[in-house]
């Protein structure tokens, strides 16, 4: 009695056809029951490379850690101030080279 495992050939049945699943967390009902979605994107936090910030009544706030919290404002205010105190610094370093080339 021979074996003929190979004589018929593999025809598998017709798969039936799939629903389509939405992705979409908007259709997700029972998990925002009447609320407002947007309520949820009022405090965006980001973290990035350990650096975080959080972007809160419409400005970028970095969370320093034991740095404390520092605001846009306040940055610009210290870019602002240490390039006075260079331009002072720099008028001080002329000032004494003036002095040395007038000393005997």
């Amino acid at each position: 009695m021979p074996l003929n495992l190979f004589s018929r050939s593999f025809s598998p049945g017709k798969s039936p056809p799939r629903r389509s699943v939405s992705l979409s967390s908007l259709k997700r009902e029972s998990d925002k029951t009447g609320q407002d979605i947007s309520h949820d994107f009022s405090k965006i936090k980001l973290n990035i490379g350990g650096q975080n910030a959080t972007f809160e009544d419409g400005e970028w706030i970095s969370g320093g850690g034991s740095r404390g919290r520092m605001n846009n404002r306040e940055v610009a205010r210290l870019q602002q101030q240490n390039q006075t105190l260079l331009e002072e610094n720099n008028l001080l370093k002329l000032k004494v080279e003036l002095l040395l080339d007038m000393a005997p």
